[in-house]
């Protein structure tokens, strides 16, 4: 059928395709919709929804999508969110493929299109979407599984059936999708991550391991290699090899630096081993947040739990002077020091709980609760 631009179907097709080659994606959409603007043809409808989902710098709620002609030195991640750089289009994709379904249900890549809109609103959106995580898990399950049927699929059409059972923990069902996912496709990390993961929730150690490895190899993003790195590493401590799990906290620290996850473990196992690492990486993980409790809750934990609360003081001593002028981390500072040492000074932990006080009340409301614990503190060391 000739189109209103004396170009066949094909031809526009081919032309918008050529557009996303050269990362000028509004004007393939533009195409697209101008050649179909009321969304009746559904080889356009499934570019647009692939060029939606994929490219777009703005959207609002996946019903609305903003999307730009990039140019050579511009990345799509970083444009991102930026309001007045796109052009936006209202383009409800599970409606008009609902709509398409109605008028062709036998054309099966529409079932598999919606498939994959509801699984890329689950991962933007989750609960905060017009449907529950649940609902959406529902649907994709629903849809790709006609798609399956009648033979539309892909590798991600297994690699997320295999996800939503590895989300809601039927990690033994979760695995055969997981191996076809790879069979389709040998090169996508997150298959062999997430099998890896079904494995090590099934004490399958090795299976886990072997997975994990394959992932960390071929992850080309700093993140995600650095996820598998540490996933390796939890294997190995499970494993009781502790000189490997090490090798690779070591090498996720390394590969994606200053995560809270990684961290942790090493500082716990510096400390009990002793390393000319320690301060580097308790410094490292404490500037992670130094002004949430949370890390100096694990940092107590950790120290003590080895019985060398002398080296926690000592460290926490250390950042004082570099933090004199933000109260709420230098009143964290003189708290913690004061909880440590009144084991063994009352002095000098009174005076650092009075010097907390103080410094709290630049930043915290007269009512909240560390100045009752530190009342209560100083009662006791009197």
């Amino acid at each position: 059928m000739n189109s209103v631009f004396g170009q066949t179907d094909t031809d526009i097709l081919n032309n918008a395709k050529s557009f996303i080659t050269n990362r000028k994606y509004n004007s393939a959409f533009k195409l697209l919709n101008e050649a179909d603007p009321k969304n009746e043809k559904s080889d356009f409808v499934l570019l647009k929804e692939e060029i939606a989902l994929n490219y777009f710098v703005q959207s609002i709620m996946h019903q609305m999508f903003g999307l730009k002609d990039l140019e050579p030195d511009e990345d799509i991640n970083e444009l991102r969110g930026q309001e007045g750089v796109s052009s936006m289009y209202s383009f409800p994709i599970d409606e008009i493929l609902l709509e398409l379904i109605k008028k062709y249900p036998e054309n099966y890549k529409l079932y598999k299109g919606l498939a994959e809109y509801y699984y890329e609103v689950h991962l933007k959106y989750g609960d905060n979407w017009l449907k529950t995580n649940d609902e959406l898990f529902d649907l994709i399950q629903k849809n790709y599984n006609l798609a399956l049927s009648h033979n539309e699929f892909d590798y991600l059409t297994y690699y997320v059936l295999g996800y939503i059972a590895l989300v809601k923990e039927d990690y033994k069902a979760s695995i055969p999708y997981f191996l076809t996912s790879i069979k389709l496709n040998e090169l996508y990390p997150t298959s062999y991550y997430n099998l890896s993961y079904a494995y090590l929730s099934l004490n399958d150690r090795d299976n886990a391991l072997q997975n994990a490895t394959k992932s960390l190899d071929l992850y080309s993003d700093q993140t995600y290699k650095g996820d598998a790195a540490r996933m390796i590493a939890t294997i190995y401590s499970e494993q009781g090899n502790e000189s490997k799990m090490i090798e690779y906290y070591e090498l996720s620290n390394e590969i994606d630096p200053n995560n809270y996850y990684t961290l942790r473990p090493l500082v716990s196992y510096y400390v009990k081993n002793g390393s000319d690492n320690l301060i580097q990486a308790t410094t490292g993980f404490y500037e992670l947040a130094p002004d949430n409790p949370t890390i100096y809750n694990d940092l107590y934990d950790i120290y003590y739990e080895y019985n060398k609360p002398d080296q926690l003081v000592e460290f926490f001593k250390s950042q004082l002077d570099k933090f004199k002028k933000d109260p709420q981390v230098y009143g964290n500072l003189n708290f913690y020091l004061g909880r440590i040492t009144r084991d063994t000074d009352n002095m000098i932990a009174s005076d650092y709980f009075i010097k907390a006080k103080e410094s709290f009340s630049k930043v915290l409301d007269s009512n909240h609760q560390v100045f009752k614990i530190i009342e209560e503190a100083l009662k006791d060391l009197k």
